[in-house]
């Protein structure tokens, strides 16, 4: 078994999800073994990748066996798992983290192919499983290793002393079928690249080349040197149109051939050999101090601070230690006691304010009542007294009382009556204080989580309607302001300029 990390992760996560769940593989033609979902839904993952607006939205990669190698179910969901715990140490699935798991057989071998979404799904940040350095491949490699000593698989080891191809040539050089200019060119590579890497390996055995300058000066009898770099060298041959890039550790900077020859003695005398105990407690070592490292990192970086919980009701008051200490309370005064510190239920607590705002109502409707008595004494006292003008009769004070509906008052205290303008206002506050409640909803839940996504967004229309239904409240309360405005300076009108009756 190896693990085999892709480097996609910065385009769109919906075409990797396409990908994994395709038919078709990557040349368009079709599997023969249709995909399999293990575990979670790539669709999803696809989703919660995509709500971040970072570069690196996702992470892919498969663990690949070889065709001898048929683990079972179990087993396959065992190793899974112990990935997962292995490189997420200390993270919850669907809590933390989004993954999903598809298996390909169509290549004749099986691949469990994992998708990840790198997003903590708590606080939204960035999740890398595979920090990038030296340390994170030697964790790879001790976790491969040991997985395939506890499975009975052969151990995959590498010669120190090959040449690793490029990427373009790991593409191209797998279809067979191929027959165009770019493929035969490098087959060609192939070949030259394989020769030499057959002449250099004998030649440092024998002592023929001791440093990287050698292999230079060697090549330059052969062709072109394009490039030097720290890890690679470049060469063209003679006749060739395009370059090889020669990269491993023999052509890497300040390489030490002795130490290479030692190493390749071993891996050709460890080959296809069983990891021993030694090296499998080593290895296991390795994991648990780095899985620890991760463990620390992940808590330190998305370790969520306690949030206080908002309440309606009273705030508890501490009883302050000062002053003798009293007497015990009985069971009846404490429970009473605990009932005022306790906080209130929300929908306790909004019907309380929604009656505390009635009853103020209530009184400020007495209050402008009173304020209009006191206004219809004012009106009546400031009168004209013009001795030409007679009063008028009694009976014709009723008829005017009767008409008018009640005395002149002031414009605002007309509307602040129980008219129906305040009447809207109330519904008005008490809609206010539902879309209260709803907003507080939306703030307990995690905006990361499928089920939470899809509560909120069923929350979100509601408060878009309830701002309709307050629009159109506000719209009624305004005509109705207008119309009592007009009914109040027409009352006083009538009351105030009436005809005057002569004797």
């Amino acid at each position: 078994m190896l693990h085999v990390r892709m480097k996609h992760g910065k385009g769109d996560p919906q075409k990797a999800a396409n990908y994994l769940l395709s038919d078709k593989d990557h040349t368009g033609k079709l599997r023969s073994v249709s995909p399999e979902i293990l575990e979670g839904d790539p669709n999803n993952v696809a989703k919660i990748a995509n709500m971040t607006t970072r570069a690196h939205k996702y992470a892919t990669g498969c663990l690949s066996f070889r065709d001898t190698e048929k683990p079972s179910l179990k087993q396959q969901q065992a190793i899974m798992k112990d990935f997962e715990a292995t490189f997420l140490p200390g993270l919850e699935k669907d809590k933390n983290f989004s993954i999903a798991w598809v298996s390909h057989y169509d290549k004749g071998n099986l691949e469990l192919n994992y998708f990840l979404a790198t997003t903590e799904l708590t606080t939204g940040k960035q999740l890398n499983p595979f920090p990038p350095g030296t340390l994170q491949h030697e964790f790879n490699d001790a976790w491969v290793q040991n997985t395939n000593h506890l499975l009975g698989y052969e151990q995959v080891t590498a010669d120190p002393m090959k040449i690793s191809r490029s990427n373009f040539e790991q593409k191209i050089i797998p279809l067979k079928e191929a027959a165009s200019q770019i493929c035969q060119q490098a087959k060609t590579h192939k070949k030259i690249r394989d020769n030499l890497e057959e002449v250099f390996k004998s030649a440092i055995e024998n002592g023929e080349i001791n440093s990287r300058q050698d292999i230079i000066d060697l090549l330059k009898e052969q062709g072109e040197i394009t490039r030097v770099g720290e890890n690679h060298i470049s060469f063209k041959p003679e006749g060739e149109q395009k370059a090889i890039r020669l990269k491993g550790s023999v052509f890497e900077e300040g390489a030490d051939y002795n130490k290479l020859k030692e190493q390749s003695k071993e891996f050709q005398q460890s080959k296809n050999n069983e990891l021993t105990q030694d090296q499998f407690n080593k290895n296991k070592e390795k994991i648990d101090r780095l899985k620890q490292t991760r463990l620390e990192f992940f808590k330190k970086q998305f370790q969520q601070k306690e949030k206080k919980v908002r309440t309606f009701g009273p705030k508890s008051m501490k009883p302050k230690n000062s002053g003798p200490p009293k007497a015990p309370q009985q069971p009846q005064q404490q429970d009473q006691q605990q009932s005022k510190t306790e906080p209130e239920d929300a929908m306790a607590a909004m019907k309380r304010m929604t009656e505390e705002v009635n009853k103020e109502t209530k009184q400020t409707l007495k209050k402008q009542e009173s304020f209009e008595k006191l206004d219809n004494i004012k009106s009546e006292v400031k009168k004209p007294s013009d001795p030409i003008v007679v009063k008028t009769s009694q009976q014709d004070q009723k008829k005017s009382v009767d008409h008018n509906n009640g005395p002149a008052i002031s414009a605002f205290s007309q509307i602040a009556t129980g008219s129906r303008a305040v009447l809207i206002s109330v519904q008005i506050h008490q809609i206010l204080f539902f879309k209260l409640t709803l907003e507080l909803q939306i703030g307990n839940l995690n905006q990361y989580k499928l089920s939470d996504m899809i509560q909120i967004q069923s929350l979100k229309q509601k408060l878009a309607q309830l701002d309709q239904e307050i629009a159109i409240l506000k719209a009624q309360q305004e005509q109705a302001a207008e119309a009592e405005l007009i009914n109040q300076y027409a009352n006083r009108f009538n009351n105030n300029f009436g005809k005057p009756k002569f004797v």
